[in-house]
């Protein structure tokens, strides 16, 4: 038996355990994941990192995930690593030869005269291997973002926010002449990129990461009028929009609008007067017409805004090979980390360039493929679930109560990443896959009485901690 006060102080160091074990995951995979497959050193310490994470958690014991939410996510997230394990499970030569797609494969064996040699569903198990590594990162996030309570995962946005910053001023020093201030930094890296080896997905986390920043700015700077946090976070939220014209990508500059409007709705919550209303929509008209009349006749906004005049992209090019291969693989797909060696067998010589397909260009194009009908079931699940649990979490913390900030942040982050990655892979890297695991703990997390109180109360609270 403890004594309350042995009890309190148990509580209150497992409490920073979290916090710490929470923390230092989300600023390992932001720091480190940026990469790709090209980067190996980076991507084992954010995977030792997850180790270590869930770790911590499982010596805490497991606890019962409270509302259907939690209940569903885990069932999705469950249902992904079992998918991914029996693509590794060894099946009789008859079995697997007789599988879609296999044709090119049983000819190999049988040259070698294996014809009758077990071999499993993926044809590349070293790949499948490697994304049961990497998924192991956006569930730790998950479970350890969900463990850890809500004063936790505000914690976690105020970190989000702060990678925001030094993101965009890596950006901007990297137009400056400093190419070289990156992790990833190769002889084709180009300015823009910030904390990430490719600049559409160092944009595609400024905008994501906006509405954190105003969030943090809002809310944890007390010390400050109101009306002068507003502004403040305005200029900030304006400075993270220069910086996603200075990563020269389309997706970040078409996923712009929502995390500007995220960031509005953010900045204009709780009960402000009549004078900071205006002030707020006034800085936002003025940083619209910044953005839509003056910054365009700028040299690097110029150049952003040219790409989009792109006559031919390559990815056009190859999707309707993409679209085939997943046909010619169905129902079971080829087996996940299997897209470059997949694609290049049926890839024509019309599309061939000096270098090679690394993805689809389109996650779900590529989990179609890979993971063939099972796959796309699990994903018209999350789909599912993210729609009916955002429109629970709205309905839920309304506007001006002190969990609204946190569910928008979160329902704009993922809804972003959703809709980039009809275009692109995002979530095939380490850092985006993790955010978007912590966004999706912020709203399968059930409300607590704090959430459905107005931002004063958590206001006072903050004060009565710092003290």
């Amino acid at each position: 038996m403890y004594r309350f006060g042995e009890k309190t102080k148990m509580t209150q160091a497992v409490g920073r355990g979290d916090a710490i074990a929470a923390g230092g995951l989300l600023v390992v995979t932001l720091l480190f994941g940026g990469g790709s497959r090209l980067f190996p050193t980076y991507r084992l310490v954010v995977e030792l990192a997850a180790v270590l994470a869930l770790a911590w958690f499982a010596w805490r014991s497991w606890q019962r995930p409270q509302g259907w939410p939690t209940w569903v996510a885990v069932a999705l997230l469950t249902s992904t690593i079992l998918m991914l394990l029996v693509q590794l499970i060894p099946l009789p030569s008859p079995v697997w030869q007789a599988l879609p797609g296999r044709e090119d494969a049983a000819a190999v064996y049988a040259a070698a005269d294996a014809s009758d040699r077990a071999a499993p569903l993926s044809l590349n198990p070293a790949g499948t291997r490697s994304s049961i590594a990497f998924f192991i990162v956006p569930f730790a996030m998950f479970v350890v973002a969900l463990r850890s309570g809500a004063d936790v995962r505000r914690l976690l946005l105020q970190l989000i926010a702060g990678f925001a910053i030094l993101n965009g001023l890596l950006v901007v020093l990297q137009f400056q002449g400093f190419p070289w201030l990156t992790f990833y930094y190769t002889t084709s890296t180009r300015p823009g990129s910030g904390l990430f080896a490719n600049k559409n997905h160092s944009a595609v986390f400024l905008v994501a990461a906006m509405p954190a920043l105003a969030w943090t700015i809002k809310e944890r700077w007390h010390s400050a009028p109101l009306a002068t946090r507003r502004w403040i976070a305005a200029a900030a939220t304006g400075f993270i929009s220069l910086t996603v014209f200075g990563c020269l990508s389309r997706a970040g500059l078409a996923l712009l609008p929502i995390g500007l409007l995220a960031s509005g709705m953010i900045l204009t919550s709780g009960r402000p007067t009549r004078r900071g209303m205006a002030l707020t929509f006034g800085g936002l008209a003025a940083a619209a017409v910044l953005l839509v009349i003056v910054l365009p006749q700028t040299a690097v906004v110029g150049r952003a805004l040219e790409r989009f005049d792109a006559g031919s992209d390559l990815r056009y090019q190859f999707w309707p090979v993409v679209v085939d291969t997943t046909k010619a693989y169905l129902p079971f797909g080829s087996g996940f980390g299997t897209f470059p060696e997949v694609f290049a067998a049926r890839e024509p010589l019309s599309i061939v360039r000096p270098t090679y397909v690394n993805h689809a260009h389109s996650d779900y194009m590529e989990i179609a493929l890979e993971g063939g009908v099972p796959a796309i079931v699990i994903l018209a699940g999350f789909l599912i679930w993210f729609c009916a649990v955002a429109a629970l979490r709205l309905r839920a913390c309304r506007w001006g109560s002190v969990g609204f900030a946190p569910v928008v942040i979160a329902v704009a982050g993922v809804l972003e990443l959703i809709l980039h990655s009809l275009l692109d892979y995002p979530l095939r890297t380490l850092a985006l896959a993790g955010l978007a695991a912590m966004y999706c703990a912020v709203l399968a997390a059930p409300p607590s009485a704090l959430d459905l109180e107005p931002p004063r109360r958590y206001r006072q609270k903050v004060r009565r901690t710092a003290r």
